[in-house]
């Protein structure tokens, strides 16, 4: 098919997932570990080990149930009709012909769809995290396969165990999903550590690029003692959503002064939902460093020039990144609309390409919302 419009950060969060994904499809020793929606006093939620995973039909990991008032988007989405279906059991992201409606609605041909990894976040038992990526990993690329060609999904891979990771990796590529999303935040072993190598050299095996999405800044965690409309909750929350982007200026240090990308040339990798406008400095900084008192790490280049060959980031709306592109890369920054999240900019996603890149010539625009995507995800005219 012909695409003119590629959203390179789009979503599936377990919220909207069937109720009884896991419980259906897991061996009988995990049926009573796993995710499953319970009904309680404030309606039905996911939970597993005793802990509340989310609400049933809400706006997305870390957000809770719609109500107008909570943002301008989320005022939006229910204006347009977005959670209605939910309640009859059609959840507008995990129904494939509603969420082709909400992408017509928004002008996008097709979409990288990222998956639960949050969801790793909050279980303690890593082989219960295992088997949770697996049955997901199953029912996305089943998902895309209803409607080829519209969507890339991209596998959750658990990041407490280097083998663990690669064997998913390799699993993942057969079930045909298109790259690969790792936590950064909470893995076993920081991203630099030499352990990680059986991951690298099973993604770049398999030609799939790994995404570390920003989950928020690593020491600062979410505080459940402030409410959300208190003067220090809004300050909280201030202060994390405006360090949540720049957190992966850490994920992207780490990957090339590991010499990850060195040794394995094929290896690319994206800095999900991270922004733009940070890189220039952060990519200076690492060159002047490298210059002054790295050199024993034995780069066979520069830092920047890694990213330039093997680096993407992925932005939905800002000004900043699309004004520096010519020290960020052309071919290195994705737009993506962040379907559905409240913080993303669906169901005006025209309007936000319009404001952020309508002085970029027309090739230009068209690398960002089409082109780089369609490239690394193999999206074919």
């Amino acid at each position: 098919m012909k695409y003119t419009t590629i959203s390179a950060d789009s979503h599936i969060d377990m919220t909207w997932l069937p109720g009884d994904l896991f419980t259906s499809n897991v061996s009988s020793q995990w049926k009573e570990a796993v995710p499953k929606v319970v009904e309680t006093k404030e309606g039905f939620r996911w939970v597993a080990e005793g802990k509340e995973l989310g609400v049933v039909g809400g706006m997305g990991h870390g957000f809770g149930a719609p109500k107008r008032g909570l943002s301008l988007r989320t005022d939006k989405m229910i204006d347009v009709g977005f959670y209605k279906d939910g309640s009859l059991g059609k959840p507008h992201p995990t129904t494939p012909e509603l969420r082709l409606k909400d992408m017509e609605m928004d002008q996008i041909d097709a979409e990288v769809i990222y998956g639960i990894l949050a969801t790793g976040l909050r279980l303690d038992n890593k082989d219960l995290v295992t088997i949770v990526y697996q049955v997901y990993n199953n029912w996305i690329s089943e998902f895309c396969n209803s409607y080829p060609g519209r969507w890339a999904g991209l596998a959750c891979i658990p990041n407490h165990d280097p083998e663990q990771a690669a064997k998913e990796v390799y699993r993942a590529s057969s079930l045909g999903l298109k790259g690969a999303d790792f936590d950064v935040v909470t893995a076993s072993k920081d991203l630099w550590d030499m352990d990680w190598e059986p991951l690298w050299h099973a993604l770049e095996e398999c030609k799939m690029p790994v995404s570390f999405h920003v989950t928020g800044p690593r020491g600062y965690p979410l505080r459940e003692d402030l409410a959300n409309d208190s003067r220090e909750g809004l300050i909280f929350i201030g202060i994390r959503l405006t360090l949540f982007q720049s957190c992966a200026a850490e994920f992207l240090a780490s990957i090339i002064l590991s010499g990850a990308l060195d040794r394995h040339p094929g290896l690319n990798f994206v800095l999900g939902e991270a922004g733009a406008g940070w890189l220039p400095y952060t990519l200076e900084r690492m060159d002047l460093e490298y210059e002054d008192r790295l050199q024993g790490l034995n780069l066979s280049m520069k830092p920047s020039e890694f990213w330039y060959r093997q680096g993407y980031t992925t932005f939905q709306t800002e000004t900043t990144g699309p004004k520096t592109l010519d020290m960020i890369g052309y071919d290195n920054v994705m737009w993506g609309s962040d379907y559905p999240h409240p913080d993303g900019v669906w169901p005006g996603s025209q309007d936000a390409i319009s404001n952020d890149m309508g002085h970029l010539s027309e090739d230009v625009r068209d690398k960002l919302i089409r082109g780089n995507a369609a490239r690394l995800y193999g999206f074919s005219t």
